[in-house]
């Protein structure tokens, strides 16, 4: 479940590049549009194994896990709301 998570930093409102800590440390990139993950660097041993947040790459500044996770989920949540509820020939414009 943590690989599908997607994140949006509560400070800045940055949906598309972090930093995850937890036993493990990896850098990942989001395609808000898609609502996924487009690139994930290779996992890293995290030399702090109790850490449990995320690193804006934005802002920088470092939010607990499950709070942009949340922000995440409910940011998903509104896109696909939206895009169903939209006119068929309002998405796209010349």
């Amino acid at each position: 479940m943590i690989m599908k998570t997607f994140f949006v930093c509560p400070g800045c409102g940055n949906n598309k590049k972090f930093k995850i800590f937890m036993r493990n440390f990896q850098v990942v990139k989001q395609s808000p549009e898609l609502g996924i993950r487009t690139e994930e660097s290779n996992i890293l041993p995290s030399l702090r194994h109790n850490d449990n947040y995320i690193e804006c790459q934005h802002c920088f500044q470092t939010f607990d896990y499950d709070n942009a996770a949340t922000v995440g989920k409910k940011y998903i949540q509104t896109a696909q709301r939206l895009k169903k509820s939209a006119p068929a020939g309002a998405m796209s414009r010349p």
